[in-house]
Parts: structure tokens; C-alpha cells; sequence
């Protein structure tokens, strides 16, 4: 697995295929390889001319960790991808983002638009730009509550208790991920969403309990696109069919 060092941080990253490359960006309590690579994204985007670019952000897979706050947030986590972008020297890159994923890309198209295409943002929703309830700025200080349990929640939510068996399943580090949960994730606004003129497809499943949907959000953007998934919630979205095929007919549309 090859490494990237910036600033003293090393970031661990994967490199699949052959074609024109899509950086993927995974959720908050997992890594790239139970995100994107177990669920089937990797041989779907490689099997149809894509070359997949994984990053395992800071605090996950064999990226290094920390137990600072201040090591974590939208800040770090985007310059990490531009950097690891400029490393292998790729332009005109597509961004798939899930999750917390999302909030990350949102970031990179608004404050890095030269270096991307086109994105598709998965599992997602108006708390993008600052709709609530479902705002993750306001959302991930409560991850790091489940994470400290040191038993299954079993009070909680089913949606929110599933975090921690994510945890334990992925096999991150606790105190990294509490750490990760406290860090800062500033919200941008539907203005900063109208400065955004990438084409993006934003994918909600109708049963999203954890982020909602993100209509408002595609309606925000110059040149964006809405798909909802009948039935689907938050973590059931990442294996439809739907979202794979809709993925790669937006990637390749002129």
C-alpha cells in the first residue's frame, strides 16, 4: 500500500485500475477498503475505464493517527487530497464522496475547484449548506460519545448504535476517532454552493435517518443533479445497484 508524507503526516492511499481517475472519499467511522472496496465500488468504477483513488484520511487504515482534535477536520482532510492529487500528478479528476466523505468534497469543489470534473455525493444531505437537522458540524461531536462506550449502545438509536459496531468491525482506534469526531467541520452555505459550477450528482436514500436528503443541495448548485432511492438508508445506499449504475452513467456524460 503505498504512502504519501505531508507535513511530517503520513497518508496511506490505494491505486486500482487504468483510465481517467476518481478519487473516493470514505465516510466518518470507516475506511476506504469497507467503504468502497468490500462493497463492490472499486471493481464497478475499474471494470467501466475508471482508475479509483482511495485515501484513507488521517485517524484510519495505516494513515497515521492521533488523539488531537486539531490533527483532524475539514481543513487537514482536504489538503491531504489535493496534496495526494498533485503527488500523482492528475488533473480533470472525478470526486466520489459518501457520509462525512461528502462534507470533505463539498469543501475541495468550493475552495479547489480547478482540479475536478465532475463529483458524485453519496448518502448525504442539506446539512451541507447548513439545513438543519441534519447538519454534520452539529451531528459529529455525538459520534464521539458512542465511540467511548465501552459495550454496544444498545439504548441508542439503531442508526446512531451502528457507529460503534463500525468501529469494532473496521478495527479503528477508539481515542483516534473520538479525537476525529471533536475536530472542526465548518458547514458552507447555499451561496458558496452557487459559486460551484462542477457537475455534481447528489444520491440520498429516502430513508436516511443519519444526514436526511440533499435535494436543496443539487437545487443550490449551478449544475446539479438529484437521485433518490426509494428504500434505501444510509448504509444500505453504498450496495444499490442504482447508485452504481447512476454513478458511472453521470461520470461518463458529456
Amino acid at each position: 500500500m503505498p504512502k504519501l508524507t505531508i507535513d511530517k503526516v503520513t497518508i496511506s492511499y490505494e491505486v486500482y485500475g487504468t483510465g481517467k481517475p476518481v478519487v473516493l472519499l470514505h465516510g466518518g467511522a470507516v475506511d476506504f477498503n469497507y467503504n468502497y472496496v468490500q462493497t463492490g465500488w472499486v471493481q464497478t468504477l475499474t471494470e467501466n475505464g475508471f482508475q479509483v483513488i482511495g485515501i484513507n484520511f488521517r485517524g484510519y487504515g495505516k494513515s497515521d493517527k492521533s488523539n488531537d482534535p486539531n490533527f483532524y477536520g475539514t481543513t487537514n482532510f482536504s489538503n491531504d487530497v489535493i496534496h495526494l492529487i498533485k503527488h500523482l500528478d492528475f488533473n480533470n479528476v472525478c470526486l466520489i464522496g459518501y457520509s462525512m466523505g461528502t462534507l470533505i468534497a463539498f469543501d475541495l469543489l468550493n475552495k479547489h475547484p480547478e482540479y475536478f470534473s465532475k463529483a458524485v455525493l453519496m448518502a448525504t444531505g442539506d446539512g451541507l449548506i447548513g439545513i438543519p437537522p441534519y447538519i454534520l458540524e452539529n451531528l459529529l461531536p455525538g459520534f464521539a460519545r458512542v465511540f467511548s462506550y465501552d459495550s454496544f449502545p444498545s439504548h441508542l438509536p439503531k442508526h446512531i448504535s451502528a457507529y460503534w459496531n463500525f468501529l469494532n468491525e473496521v478495527g479503528l482506534d477508539r481515542e483516534s476517532m473520538i479525537a476525529m469526531s471533536l475536530g472542526k467541520y465548518s458547514t458552507l452555505t447555499a451561496e458558496n454552493a452557487a459559486e460551484i459550477k462542477i457537475p455534481t450528482l447528489i444520491i440520498s436514500g429516502e430513508m436516511d435517518l443519519v444526514l436526511g436528503k440533499g435535494q436543496k443541495v443539487a437545487q443550490a448548485l449551478p449544475n446539479g443533479e438529484y437521485l433518490e432511492i426509494k428504500g434505501a438508508n444510509h448504509f444500505e445506499l453504498v450496495t444499490e445497484k442504482k447508485a452504481h449504475k447512476s454513478t458511472i452513467k453521470f461520470l461518463n456524460k458529456n
